[in-house]
């Protein structure tokens, strides 16, 4: 009888040793390699995130959805390893993320210019990055979270510098399970 009172007693701690949360939001992202066959405009994005807190570390992994993306898959997956601290509400991280997009960075001409050199382009970039993640402005409300203006700067793997991107998290609202 004393086990199982010491395991009731034990569980709780458990949980909230290892806080799991998910979320929801929109993003910004912008992919250039510096020439004129980019997408000027940031491609809007729609994100789920699963993460779990172990420690100071909060790790997870999510998908991006760009539905006006232009590409055969305009998605991306991805993994996080984010390090944060409590101060009151305030719950700010930084990390790297691991992912790979399906977003293309180059687009073809349709001036009738020949696309040999976008294609070209295309084909030395692949689809793995690597990039730094920031969030600066994330809080906790009870079970529920908030976080804007999260900041993301990253590169290809293939060709590292080649490739710059950024992403800016205009909102996202979590709640813990």
């Amino acid at each position: 009888m004393r086990s199982w009172l010491l395991l009731a007693a034990l569980l709780p701690g458990a949980a909230v040793a290892s806080t799991q949360e998910v979320s929801l939001g929109t993003t910004a992202v912008v992919l250039t390699n510096g020439g004129s066959y980019n997408f000027p405009a940031p491609r809007l994005s729609l994100e789920a995130t699963w993460s779990r807190e172990a420690g100071s570390w909060r790790l997870g992994a999510g998908v991006r959805w760009a539905p006006a993306g232009r590409g055969s898959f305009p998605v991306e997956l991805y993994a996080r390893a984010l390090l944060s601290t409590r101060l009151g509400p305030w719950r700010p991280a930084v990390g790297p993320e691991l992912g790979l997009s399906g977003l293309p960075v180059i687009r073809l001409p349709t001036n009738g210019l020949p696309g040999d050199l976008p294609e070209r382009q295309a084909a030395q970039l692949g689809p793995a990055y690597v990039a730094l993640h920031a969030v600066p402005l994330r809080f906790a409300f009870g079970r529920f979270t908030a976080s804007t203006l999260e900041l993301q700067w990253g590169t290809s793997l293939n060709r590292p510098g080649s490739t710059l991107r950024l992403q800016l998290g205009l909102l996202h609202l979590g709640m813990t399970l």
